[in-house]
């Protein structure tokens, strides 16, 4: 195996297996069906048992950041940076809107012990809109009574060196053709997180510091909302994303609101 070449060949990314587990828990709060949270407990257990590992020489556990299509073997053996995060607070959502089983305890034990607070930032736009909704979602967790996770400061922080770095690159004046539109309209979706209100965790300093990036999402919606930007091969080459995260952005409530059991 050359892990140059496993980049770009088909695989699994665990990121992407997150994003249906919270679509299941959200279709089964909308249709009043468990049988969707069972679905999404059962894809968080086998998700947390094939990408997490133990190091031969020994040490904390850690994930593959990607797997082959069945599961069965890493294809690139780093860890993403917020992967350990993003399966914490999905993890800790399904236990905390959904009973019964499987029970997820260890897979919340194992992804905390993952998480570097002092990791998190980062100056991509999909990666601070990420860190952007996981505050959002812990912060809806601690409003409905479930157990602090005690990182919503963090991620706040994380974010804002992030915005702070962003806002100062040229990527938002190229042409369209030399930008990637599902990372900013991630960015997009995670700054709309600062205009809804999930109760006292979503008030305070730090939200005030980054609302003052909040013209951003105005900015990134009006520049992909234009037709002939979305007929330039950088958006063709990526159009089912593209369309999914421009419609999100535009209506971020089905993603976004995260309802009690």
């Amino acid at each position: 195996m050359d892990e140059r070449f496993e980049w770009d060949r088909d695989g699994q990314y665990f990121h992407y297996l997150t994003k249906w587990m919270h679509a299941l828990g959200q279709v089964a709060r909308s249709t009043g069906q468990p049988l969707f949270d069972v679905w999404a407990r059962e894809l968080a257990r086998t998700a947390h048992r094939a990408f997490t590992y133990a190091p031969r020489h020994g040490g904390a556990k850690r994930m593959y950041w990607k797997l082959s299509v069945d599961l069965s073997r890493p294809l690139v053996t780093s860890m993403g940076q917020h992967d350990p995060l993003d399966g914490l607070i999905t993890c800790a959502q399904l236990e905390a809107t959904a009973g019964g089983e499987p029970m997820l305890g260890d897979a919340i034990a194992d992804f905390s012990a993952m998480i570097d607070p002092r990791g998190l930032a980062t100056g991509d736009p999909l990666g601070i809109g990420g860190l952007l909704v996981d505050a959002y979602r812990i912060a809806q967790l601690e409003a409905q009574g479930a157990r602090p996770l005690g990182l919503l400061e963090t991620l706040h922080d994380a974010a804002l060196v992030g915005l702070r770095h962003y806002a100062e690159q040229p990527d938002l004046h190229l042409p369209a053709s030399r930008r990637l539109a599902f990372r900013e309209l991630g960015l997009a979706i995670g700054l709309a997180t600062l205009e809804r209100d999930a109760g006292p965790a979503t008030a305070g300093a730090s939200v005030d510091r980054l609302a003052r990036y909040l013209p951003l999402r105005a900015e990134i919606e009006a520049f992909w909302l234009r037709p002939e930007h979305r007929r330039v091969d950088s958006w063709l080459e990526h159009a089912n994303i593209n369309d999914v995260m421009l419609a999100t952005s535009l209506q971020p409530e089905g993603f976004l609101v995260t309802h009690p059991a």
